[in-house]
């Protein structure tokens, strides 16, 4: 008997895809400060104008900008989405270039006659003062929303004016991000969240927390196509350090950062965690004080992360890398010793060597390591296989209670030393960028059971999974926002919490089941997969059920989404879940 390990229920919020532009961010408008795009930038629609990306330094958040020459620029989403009675801020930062220059922006309303929305209400016209480079107006007004799906913002000028940047949010935020969502997060109940996520830690700055997000320099995702197509390569940074404390504070989550092997060296993981964790009478900490914030008190930080996939030179040489390592937790120790190093290894093959000569070279004491692991490797089903032979493949997932990258770790990589290892399987899911299906439920349900099944073999001490919003456990389409299967599964495994896990023979008709039970003192809590598509019955010799839940799902497919939550204690239908409180009966 082995206690359930209550730090599985972490989730990864990586800074990517529709995660938080579209997801997450309260902000409507793509490529706000104009960073990405060649000849215009990507996502408007401009006429009149001069497309400027050699003169940064002119822009307050240091990107590229556009001129208007009694001209127009527009951007028709999906993510411009409003409410009927919704009050909304709509704001512009310009720099008036010819005298008597006049700006109109806000909301296209095609139910009025009026060119470019004015006079709808949902827009608002402003005379813009000439001004020097480098000086900058910040236009903005507040008005009641309509019901609109796919909207279209647009700014006008009548003159010549720069335009710098542009935002549209509901006022009802929270530090820039949408209620609604965290009120869904809040139902996932998440122990732990990490941040910035994975790969797009070598791409935030976790300086740009210190400006407003207005002034924060927006980043570029390099040669990672997978980090922001849904923003033309860039994000703008409107979520960063203070707004992710903010979100984990609302939550009542631990919080987990990430500290870059590319962007960080020992200087720079100093200043940072003196920011995150300093007190008022430090350097960092004051700063982060004067900004109204105490000391978020940070324990576990993940050194780097996947540097053997896109660490550059510490990919090419784990020596070198091992020596990194050391440096960032040497630094960081120094502005706290109680942080936890969390160290970055991998069990893919072709990189079985390096992890073992970076192991061998690093110096520095640490106990958790971290552990990806995606069962379908990518969303793209050109790519990986996402059909019926890998749903067929799926329903003997986990049977044995055996990881083979686990045991890398276990029999090879540590061997008789994996006694004093912890593991943090902090990016786990069916895989990464795709939507809610069946296929990707059974698979979750699955690999969350064997978490926490083998924990105990493998050391598995927390996990997070990657990610809850908009690829598999809650679906943001403009106004609307879905809790999906996976979400559900999070919330009814949650009551393993506080158990002991204890051998299960309560069910009969076992063969093609998948059974975790905990131990409560005054009930078991049992969760049961059917790996099958036939409907079992179900049978508890000697209990009484106080409880029981299904999530039902329907076609056992990655194209389909349709489940239910259902209250069905006799019958298990096929690749669904169930969950059961039992008391001893009479």
């Amino acid at each position: 008997m082995r206690a359930f390990e209550n730090g599985l229920f972490g989730v990864n919020t990586e800074v990517t895809r529709k995660g938080f532009f579209g997801g997450l961010s309260a902000q409507l408008i793509n490529n706000r400060k104009m960073f990405a795009g060649d000849a215009f930038p990507s996502g408007w629609e401009c006429d009149g104008f001069e497309f400027v990306k050699d003169r940064r330094e002119e822009s307050l958040c240091g990107s590229n900008f556009v001129i208007l020459k009694n001209g127009t620029m527009r951007q028709s989403s999906d993510v411009i989405a409003l409410k009927e009675g919704a009050e909304y801020e709509a704001k512009v930062w310009v720099r008036g270039i010819s005298e008597g220059t006049v700006i109109t922006f806000g909301l296209e309303d095609h139910s009025h006659e009026q060119g470019g929305g004015s006079g709808s209400g949902l827009s608002g016209t402003f005379s813009v003062p000439g001004a020097e480079p480098g000086e900058y107006t910040e236009l903005s007004f507040r008005f009641r929303g309509k019901d609109i799906d796919g909207g279209t913002f647009f700014i006008k000028c009548d003159g010549v004016a720069a335009v710098f940047e542009a935002s549209l949010m509901d006022t009802d935020n929270y530090y820039g991000m949408r209620k609604d969502v965290i009120e869904a997060m809040k139902y996932i109940a998440p122990t732990s969240v990490r941040f910035p996520g994975g790969c797009a830690a070598d791409h935030l700055t976790w300086r740009e927390s210190m400006k407003a997000p207005e002034f924060r320099i927006p980043v570029s995702g390099g040669d990672k196509w997978f980090l922001f197509p849904d923003t033309y390569n860039q994000d703008c940074l409107d979520i960063c350090v203070n707004e992710f404390m903010m979100l984990v504070k609302a939550l009542g989550a631990e919080p987990e950062l990430t500290v870059s092997y590319i962007l960080s060296d020992g200087n720079d993981a100093f200043d940072y965690v003196e920011y995150v964790n300093g007190g008022p009478d430090t350097k960092y900490g004051a700063i982060r004080q004067a900004l109204g914030f105490d000391a978020f008190n940070v324990k576990l930080w993940y050194i780097g992360n996947e540097v053997y996939f896109f660490g550059g030179e510490y990919q090419r040489d784990p020596v070198l890398a091992a020596a990194r390592n050391d440096e960032l937790i040497a630094a960081m120790r120094r502005a706290d010793d109680s942080i936890i190093p969390v160290v970055g290894l991998t069990w893919a093959e072709s990189f079985k060597q390096w992890n073992r000569d970076f192991v061998a070279a690093s110096k520095s004491e640490y106990v958790y390591v971290s552990y990806h692991n995606y069962i379908g490797i990518l969303p793209d089903a050109t790519q990986g296989v996402n059909g019926m032979a890998t749903c067929e493949m799926l329903e003997g997932n986990f049977a044995d209670g055996e990881d083979i990258g686990l045991n890398f770790y276990k029999d090879d990589l540590f061997g008789a030393d994996f006694d004093r290892i912890l593991v943090c399987a902090d990016e786990w899911n069916y895989t990464w960028g795709k939507e809610s299906s069946n296929g990707l439920f059974f698979s979750n349900a699955l690999q969350f059971h064997f978490l926490a099944a083998s924990g105990a073999k493998y050391h598995i001490k927390r996990a997070d999974f990657f990610m809850p919003v908009n690829e598999g456990m809650i679906s943001v389409k403009g106004n609307d926002v879905v809790l999906e299967s996976s979400a559900e599964l999070f919330r009814l495994m949650a009551g393993h919490k506080d158990g002991v896990i204890t051998a299960c023979g309560v069910v009969s008709g076992c063969e093609d089941l998948d059974i975790l039970c905990t131990d409560h003192s005054d009930h078991l809590y049992v969760s049961v997969v059917n790996r099958k598509s036939a409907p079992v019955l179900l049978r508890f010799d000697g209990y009484v059920i106080k409880n029981c839940v299904q999530i039902k799902t329907g076609e056992y497919s990655f194209d389909n989404n349709d489940w239910e939550r259902v209250e069905d204690c006799g019958i298990l239908y096929g690749h669904s879940a169930g969950f059961f409180m039992l008391e001893t009966g009479n």
